[in-house]
């Protein structure tokens, strides 16, 4: 199985360096929807034969726009929505919430991901979701499955398939729009192909949306 992992491109809330999570269902700024063309043109003549995405719209437009040249249309599985940050869902990245979710990631680093932000979720909780939808690519019998999701879901998808632990997916970079492939058996540990490539942007489109970028990536 060849599978190609796609974060969205850049939401109105990542142009307002704003924490969405799964609460958050902001659209695709403008910028984030030549992003995702900028995809598609790239992908058009790849072969792909499933596309499977997040229902939040900054997810879904951009695997509609990508899904357009093949013309397979787009299964929608809620459990690809983003990470539930909770009670900071919404919150500006300031320097105060920047210093919360940095300590926050220190402790996930050291191991200890069973910890949520308040009224969230934690990494472990969100790990089950990716074993799901890991399952459910098993059963679909896609060979070439293109999964559109969000920055930290595609982390935590990216670490599992390469056989490692949770503790390590802040080493997965994903940047609105990039492009991730690994080759996978179905068991063992995925062999990466290629992670967070976005050699499809010009310049402007590869510029980072403000501090979200640095924070989270």
């Amino acid at each position: 199985m060849l599978i190609r992992v796609v974060r969205h491109g850049e939401s109105e809330g990542n142009r307002a360096s704003t924490l969405q999570g799964c609460r958050v269902d902001a659209p695709l700024s403008a910028k984030g929807q030549k992003q995702a063309e900028a995809l598609a043109i790239r992908l058009a003549g790849e072969n792909i034969d499933y596309v499977l995405a997040s229902p939040m719209k900054r997810a879904l437009h951009t695997a509609r726009i990508i899904e357009a040249p093949h013309g397979l249309g787009v299964d929608v599985d809620p459990l690809l929505v983003e990470f539930n940050w909770g009670d900071w869902t919404g919150q500006p990245l300031d320097d105060e919430m920047e210093r919360r979710v940095s300590n926050l990631r220190e402790r996930w680093r050291a191991g200890d991901t069973n910890v949520a932000p308040p009224g969230g979720e934690t990494p472990q909780i969100a790990a089950k979701r990716v074993e799901e939808t890991l399952g459910k690519l098993i059963e679909s019998g896609t060979k070439a499955p293109l999964v559109v999701a969000h920055g930290r879901f595609n982390r935590i998808l990216i670490t599992l398939l390469l056989g490692r632990e949770l503790s390590c997916m802040d080493e997965v970079r994903q940047r609105n729009g990039s492009l991730s492939v690994l080759e996978w058996d179905g068991s063992g540990p995925a062999s990466l192909v290629m992670v967070d490539d976005i050699s499809h942007f010009d310049d402007a489109l590869a510029r980072p949306a403000g501090r979200i970028d640095s924070l989270l990536r």
